[in-house]
């Protein structure tokens, strides 16, 4: 609870700086009358565009599970925009953490292998954001010193991140997860029960993991490229809709950027972070800063916003149906 609560201060004094850092310079009368002014079919077209990628990550990750676990199309698709909806509202990303908890409890999948499956959807994503901004900034002559530094942080990142995954994978198994932590339980009183209790967590957690040596994983790689290729042309539909027309260059800089500024917990729906990083990719493109403060804010609204309604709606439905269910069962 401490560490959420931590979590959730950090979140929130991030994101006020970094809205304050991209915001001093805003003509706010001018950003106003742009946002009100945007196409509507431009905007209508990003959100279905949007959806679209939506439905696929929910096929991607019901592929991934389904290397030990049959899920329905339509659990996979409700449990992610539950997620989404969390993400959204809670800072720090903690949705994905309540995903996993969502279709543990309504699905009966275990939970540290679902938790594995969405570490695997996340360092794909990882990979495919560090690659789309490494190219954008390649094509526009490598960017000024500041893009580069996130570049090469971002880099590092992902690269650890994938050794750590397949080190996992290839390296560990249930029965030596259970051993090591026998060993190190040893040494702490009532540790044999520790052990048993969270051998078999981290055994189901690693075992998910075993899923990138299966055709499953590969499916999964495949459907990344147009998850992304349509989560772009949604973002360069807004932009658009705006009056921000972006070329492959600036729109594989901007993907890129604005994915890797969700990585930083700051406050609820990315604000700030996602802001700030409108601005700097942007601005090398030629685009002032009312503009792309415009542009960070209608994605928020009308692309993420739309899913995290979609979500919020999901997750209101089941508390009505569980409190229904409840009442009508018989007293003991």
């Amino acid at each position: 609870m401490i560490r959420r609560i931590v979590l959730a201060i950090v979140g929130f004094a991030l994101g006020g700086l970094c809205l304050w850092l991209s915001t001093r310079s805003v003509d706010w009368r001018e950003a106003v009358r742009i946002f009100r002014s945007a196409d509507a079919a431009g905007l209508a077209t990003g959100i279905g565009l949007f959806a679209a990628a939506a439905v696929l990550r929910a096929l991607r990750w019901r592929t991934i599970i389904a290397f030990r676990t049959r899920l329905s199309m339509r659990m996979s698709l409700q449990a992610l925009l539950a997620g989404y909806a969390v993400n959204s509202v809670l800072p720090a990303r903690l949705g994905e953490i309540f995903r996993a908890h969502y279709l543990g409890r309504r699905a009966g999948v275990s939970r540290p292998g679902a938790l594995a499956s969405i570490v695997i959807e996340r360092l794909l994503d990882l990979v495919t954001v560090i690659g789309s901004l490494a190219a954008g900034l390649a094509l526009a002559g490598g960017g000024d010193s500041a893009s580069r530094h996130v570049l090469f942080a971002g880099a590092a990142l992902a690269g650890l991140a994938v050794v750590l995954l397949l080190a996992l994978a290839w390296l560990l198994s249930q029965r030596s997860a259970k051993d090591w932590l026998l060993l190190m339980a040893a040494r702490v009183p009532a540790g044999d029960r520790i052990a048993r209790r969270l051998g078999g967590m981290l055994g189901d957690f690693t075992q998910a993991l075993q899923v990138v040596r299966t055709r499953h994983f590969l499916v999964a790689v495949l459907l990344t490229f147009p998850i992304w290729i349509l989560e772009a042309c949604a973002m360069w539909s807004v932009c658009c809709a705006i009056g921000v027309t972006l070329d492959l260059t600036a729109m594989l800089s901007l993907l890129g950027g604005a994915s890797l500024s969700t990585l930083v917990p700051t406050a609820p729906g990315y604000v700030g972070s996602y802001q700030i990083a409108f601005v700097v990719i942007l601005g090398q493109f030629g685009v002032g800063p009312t503009l792309a403060i415009v542009g960070a804010t209608a994605v928020q609204v009308y692309l993420i916003g739309t899913l995290t309604l979609v979500g919020l709606a999901i997750l209101a439905v089941d508390s009505v149906a569980s409190a229904v269910k409840a009442a009508r069962r018989p007293p003991l």
